[in-house]
């Protein structure tokens, strides 16, 4: 939740109609808090999203926009890079306090496995960038957890920080202009955030329509929410609405506001041009509120002004703050997916008195810093000691962190040897005081990537295929290239063939896109399945490999069997018209539970066991393909050995999640899947 940022000031000397834009707007104070405790109530309570984030972008450039209008022509000019310094100082301390009481929570309560994510957010959101990894990890197949991020509302500050910047630097020009060529400020800053609303708004429509889930934490599609409180602090002298028309005006905002949530999927359609109504809500209010002294206010003004609702405007920051890691961290202990009617009550009203002590021991003594000593130097020493107390604790725990996973790398060919202990029972026994590998905070690392992007002969001509295929090095002088093509499936097996290829000296080619496998026939994670498999296909074509590698059935973790991809015979009819080998991977079994979570949960980690016939099919269903060219690698001996479906062999992890083999694991496949390729291949 940004902060909004205003204080008491007194009306300036002019006319009646630009009073309101200066004057102290205890309403508004009321609008921050309708607006946080949407927020909260929507997220403990209904698991949604609702608009009142929006509200709060608006009005922290309202107030910017304000505080600069109102000097910019004056025998005191704004100050941007003193301002800007001034903002930051605000914000970052109580921010960092509660940066470092979630790695507190985190490292005390939560499983090692979110700890790598939580360093990862903590330095984005210290540096106000959340919103970029936040983005990049919606459109990304692999970056999936079982535990929420505690810090995933940061996202709003980090665009709001990002905001700030340009804001400062867009005003900063806009002064010197008023002040060196005498225009106008109303109609400098109308002009330059006029165009910043019209370029946001068609970019954030286009955005959202192509990528909804990235445009959502896309500050470009954002900032012409900042530009519309830009404008409405140019707008108020100029509304003349009588006394009725404020109050019809001023009520429709507020009812439109609290009924946003429920009447649109603010989290899956916003920006865009939906988010056009949380913000015309806000301004309706604002607006409503702008009366002229003497005046009896019919509108929302008199109840937002009341002192509950001021109260908790005046902690609105802190609230949003500390309201999002306590409901996260409640989710996690109890392992619950929502929190129901009493424990809500009991998060909120926790999060109020958090939020009402982190205002009153790092907010208010800020601000009474800041008024007591203007010193430019004040902001700096802040800033510093605000980032140095959340950058030790998170380098620290990363540090050793990384300490002890070089210790266990060491001893892991005899402590963690993996599917080998299946092949040679005669293999030492485990130490008993040995790490079970992959270590959780190495988890996301658990995926095979080539090295290189495929390039001479292989290079990609299509640009559907950008950033889906990679080879290993020495590929174009390698005596065999095999291709491996399909989806995540096909990516993790690859760390079996990496083995086999490096002793035979082959080429690995992969051509890899998360959700699209080469069952013609399924529908795929991703709209772009279909072109994009076409494309990988006649890309296979071209280069012509010695031997395609896919996974050619598909495991199931609930009712139905384990049967041949739908469509995978088109894909064989393809590679056998095009004279190429194909090594069809009989699928690895999926659980209706994370394995990896279990495992490092259980004391025994038998008990996480799964009977094969859960998931696999008491044959191959792979053997009904019989067609020459083709050449079936089943590891489920190795996978599920006994029939019985394990989550450790050998002191390594077999799973990383519900579905997907470790990379550390398959590795260790290797002998197994060069004892089932063809001789030919040799």
């Amino acid at each position: 939740m940004p902060l909004t940022l205003g204080s008491r000031t007194r009306p300036a000397r002019a006319g009646r109609a630009d009073e309101g834009r200066w004057a102290y707007r205890p309403d508004i104070d009321g609008l921050r808090a309708v607006a946080i405790l949407l927020v909260v109530s929507y997220h403990v309570w209904f698991g949604r999203v609702s608009g009142g984030v929006d509200v709060f972008l608006m009005l922290s450039a309202f107030f910017l926009t304000r505080g600069f209008v109102r000097r910019m022509a004056g025998h005191h000019p704004v100050r941007p890079i003193r301002h800007l310094l001034g903002t930051f100082r605000r914000l970052l301390p109580a921010a960092a306090v509660t940066l470092v009481g979630v790695l507190a929570l985190v490292w005390t309560l939560y499983p090692p496995t979110a700890w790598r994510m939580v360093w990862e957010q903590t330095w984005a959101s210290l540096a106000y960038v959340q919103n970029r990894v936040l983005a990049a990890d919606a459109v990304d197949y692999y970056a999936r957890t079982e535990v929420p991020s505690p810090l995933q509302h940061f996202w709003s500050l980090s665009v709001q920080g990002q905001a700030f910047l340009l804001w400062v630097a867009l005003l900063a020009l806009c002064q010197v202009l008023v002040r060196r060529r005498g225009l106008s400020p109303d109609r400098v800053v109308g002009a330059v955030f006029g165009a910043v609303f019209l370029v946001s708004f068609v970019y954030s429509v286009i955005r959202t329509a192509a990528a909804q889930e990235a445009a959502y934490f896309d500050t470009g599609a954002r900032l012409w929410e900042f530009a519309a409180g830009s404008l409405l602090v140019l707008v108020l002298p100029h509304v003349r609405l009588g006394r009725v028309a404020r109050a019809v005006v001023g009520w429709t905002g507020l009812a439109g506001l609290l009924v946003l949530g429920m009447v649109l999927d603010v989290r899956g359609g916003f920006p865009g041009f939906l988010a056009l109504w949380p913000v015309l809500c806000a301004a309706a209010i604002v607006v409503s509120g702008s009366t002229s002294d003497g005046e009896r206010d019919l509108g929302p003004g008199r109840l937002l002004a009341s002192r509950p609702l001021r109260a908790v405007g005046r902690d609105a920051y802190a609230l949003y703050l500390v309201h999002w890691p306590i409901l996260v961290t409640f989710l996690v202990v109890n392992d619950r997916v929502e929190v129901g009617l009493v424990g809500g009550a009991g998060i909120i009203v926790l999060s109020l008195l958090l939020a009402r002590a982190l205002t009153w021991a790092v907010d208010r003594p800020v601000r009474a810093w800041r008024r007591s000593d203007p010193s430019a130097l004040v902001p700096i020493a802040v800033l510093a000691v605000a980032t140095t107390v959340v950058a030790v604790p998170v380098a620290s725990w990363q540090i050793a962190s990384w300490s002890e996973q070089r210790v266990i790398a060491a001893r892991a060919e005899v402590a963690n040897p993996g599917a080998a202990v299946l092949r040679d029972p005669t293999l030492p026994r485990t130490p008993a005081d040995a790490m079970l590998l992959p270590l959780p905070t190495l988890l996301d690392d658990e995926w095979t990537q080539l090295e290189q992007v495929c390039s001479s002969d292989r290079l990609v001509t299509e640009q559907i295929l950008e950033g889906t295929c990679f080879e290993t090095a020495g590929t174009s002088r390698a005596s065999r290239t095999v291709a491996v093509i399909g989806d995540s499936h096909a990516q993790q097996i690859t760390a079996a063939l990496l083995p086999v290829a490096d002793a035979q000296r082959w080429g690995v080619v992969s051509l890899v896109k998360g959700g699209c496998s080469m069952g013609l026939d399924e529908p795929g994670l991703d709209p772009t399945c279909d072109d994009w498999r076409e494309a990988a296909i006649a890309h296979v074509e071209r280069i012509a490999p010695d031997a395609v590698m896919t996974v050619v059935t598909r495991s199931d973790a609930g009712d139905d069997d384990e049967m041949v991809r739908a469509g995978i015979e088109g894909f064989l009819d393809r590679m056998g018209d095009a004279g190429i080998e194909v090594l069809g991977i009989r699928d690895n079994p999926r659980f209706a539970f994370d394995m990896f979570g279990c495992v490092n949960e259980s004391a025994d980690p038998l008990e996480c066991a799964v009977p094969r016939s859960a998931s696999l099919a008491d044959r191959n269903p792979a053997d009904d393909l019989d067609r020459p060219g083709l050449s079936l690698v089943d590891l489920t001996p190795w996978i599920c050995p006994d029939d019985l479906c394990v989550g450790v062999i050998g002191n390594v992890a077999v799973y990383r999640d519900d579905n997907h083999l470790t990379r550390m694991y398959a590795r260790s496949l290797g002998p197994s899947l060069a004892e089932q390729l063809p001789a030919r291949l040799g």
